[in-house]
């Protein structure tokens, strides 16, 4: 027959569970707002029971563990959706600062400067011997070339910064790699009696969320509560151990490997793989684009005013530099740069003399405000407007997959705090049932120390 102290043990055995599960209780209601942080659950078991001549008795009750609440389901799929949604951030976001960079439509656009130039070459056909046709001619066609230049450097400073933001990415997905290693670490020996740490696993959950931001992973649990991360089938964190990751430039492309290993990371998505898709595909489109409206101005310009008299009487000069064929490196040629004279609005005579009357030459140059070009296939005005729809058709495409994709997110994240997030109610529903069960636990204790009374007086 169990003795007054076997009742005693297991009183304080209750007594001292209750109190750690109230203690369980009470650090979840502390995090309720904490980002991250799952639900922690008490697992209440009987301990070991008496054999006894009299039968098996139960010995009280003890907590086996301390588990959190977690799917790694809902999990893998919240990061997905978050690394969708951060991938169209990133290229909208960029392409937003390109369309802003482009001021189309407005006076300070290219297509106004275009504009503007044709309409010099009409004036000076107008009057083609007033000096001040020519020098308008002249100073919008440098306008026009400077204005080319800039929005080649805006690109040109729009692509150093995004590489700038991809090389930090990377470092950070590197970071929170070796924070992950060192948590698999700290988790093994924490977990080495067989308890759950709990708290390291939410901060390796939250490191690995972050990750999910910037690349594509894939998460593997091991028995041992370690996790394997791999980014496109490579595998980067491996219990203890983890490789890192570098942006790699090869043929005017960039790419993210694993350092030591030879090859690409392939499919990628989330914030990088944002930034590559507008390093490698975006924007060199719009700097082709760019190059070849340059290229169509120069080649076609030049070989027209080649055919006219200035009135210094020079034939053949070039209005544009012809060995400025990119959008970076469009000028005046250096005749026209240095006098206005150099310009010509007309053919030359039977000998190729200067007539002063001639304006074939900005006739034509004027008309072709609005006929196609050899080279673009359209106009040149078209042609640009063309390009800055196809950027604002990108831009609203992305943003249109942003609020899609960040639905989505919440919707993972708000199942994933459904299931994993503290509910204060049902917390204090627990506490209540906690502190229930300590008070009869103590009532056990007071009979069981009533009994003992009872004998000592008898």
């Amino acid at each position: 027959m169990p003795s007054l102290g076997s009742i005693l043990s297991i009183g304080r055995s209750a007594l001292r569970t209750q109190q750690d599960a109230i203690q369980v209780t009470a650090h979840n209601i502390a995090n309720a707002a904490t980002e991250g942080y799952s639900a922690q659950r008490p697992i209440l078991t009987p301990l070991p029971p008496q054999r006894t001549p009299d039968g098996i008795f139960g010995s009280g009750v003890g907590i086996a563990d301390v588990t959190r609440i977690r799917d790694t389901f809902l999990d893998s799929t919240f990061r997905r959706e978050v690394g969708d949604l951060n991938k169209e951030d990133a290229r909208s976001g960029i392409l937003g600062r390109l369309e802003s960079v482009l001021s189309e439509p407005g006076e300070g656009g290219l297509s106004s400067s275009l504009d503007q130039f044709f309409s010099a070459w009409s004036g000076l056909a107008t009057d083609p011997i007033g000096p001040g046709a020519r020098g308008a001619v002249q100073q919008e066609g440098s306008l026009l070339s400077g204005h080319l230049r800039s929005l080649a450097g805006d690109l040109d400073v729009l692509r150093q910064d995004t590489e700038a933001r991809l090389l930090s990415s990377v470092q950070r997905v590197n970071d929170l790699a070796e924070t992950v290693a060192d948590l698999n670490r700290e988790i093994t020996a924490a977990e080495a009696g067989g308890q759950t740490a709990g708290d390291l696993r939410d901060a390796r959950d939250r490191a690995m969320d972050e990750m999910a931001s910037l690349i594509p992973i894939q998460v593997m649990q091991r028995d041992n509560g370690t996790v394997g991360v791999m980014v496109s089938g490579v595998g980067l964190v491996d219990g203890a151990f983890h490789g890192a990751l570098e942006v790699r430039v090869s043929g005017g492309k960039v790419n993210v490997g694993l350092v030591g290993r030879a090859g690409n990371l392939t499919d990628m998505g989330s914030r990088i793989g944002g930034m590559i898709q507008v390093l490698n595909n975006d924007l060199p489109a719009i700097r082709d684009s760019l190059d070849l409206l340059a290229e169509a101005l120069v080649t076609e310009i030049n070989a027209l005013h080649q055919t006219g008299t200035n009135p210094g009487g020079t034939t053949g000069v070039d209005f544009f530099d012809p060995a400025g064929i990119t959008a970076s490196t469009i000028r005046l040629s250096a005749e026209v740069a240095a006098s206005a004279n150099a310009v010509s609005a007309g053919t030359g005579g039977p000998s190729g003399e200067y007539r002063a009357g001639a304006n074939d030459i900005a006739l034509t140059l004027a008309g072709m405000r609005d006929e196609a070009s050899g080279i673009l296939g359209v106009s040149f005005a078209e042609h640009f407007r063309g390009l800055v729809t196809d950027v604002g058709f990108s831009v609203r495409s992305s943003l249109d997959s942003v609020e899609v994709h960040r639905t989505l997110s919440e919707q993972a994240e708000f199942r994933r705090q459904s299931f994993s997030g503290v509910s204060t109610d049902e917390e204090l529903v627990k506490l209540i049932e906690y502190q229930t069960a300590y008070a009869a636990a103590a009532r056990v204790i007071s009979v069981a120390d009533e009994m003992l009374e009872t004998l000592v007086r008898m």
